[in-house]
């Protein structure tokens, strides 16, 4: 069986940058705070952070994406996060207890 593939002028012209920032434009505050730390650490990964941008997407409200970044992000990340988000880093134990009670 062949597939049929259309010819790229039939293709409507779509930049993939637009789409990667629409997606982006798409998430929550603090997941669109997530991909700001994660563009910082990872630049030249666009492909993980295109991955990132997928997963928190799917999130269905910020609560959800904030308990994710408490469990996914190592202390690094965590930390910048938390000051993106204007959270005082000394709280982590207590958010982190409160996300696994909730």
């Amino acid at each position: 069986m062949n597939a049929y593939i259309a010819p790229p002028s039939l293709l409507p012209f779509i930049d993939d940058k637009e789409i990667l920032m629409a997606n982006q434009q798409d998430l929550d505050y603090v997941g669109q705070k997530i991909i700001e730390v994660l563009r910082e650490k990872f630049p030249n990964d666009e492909g993980y952070i295109q991955e990132k941008i997928y997963r928190l997407s799917e999130m269905n409200n910020k609560y959800e994406t904030f308990s994710w970044a408490l469990n996914q992000l190592d202390y690094d990340n965590q930390c910048l996060l938390f000051a993106k988000l204007g959270i005082n880093i000394h709280g982590y134990k207590f958010y982190n207890h409160l996300f696994q009670q909730l």
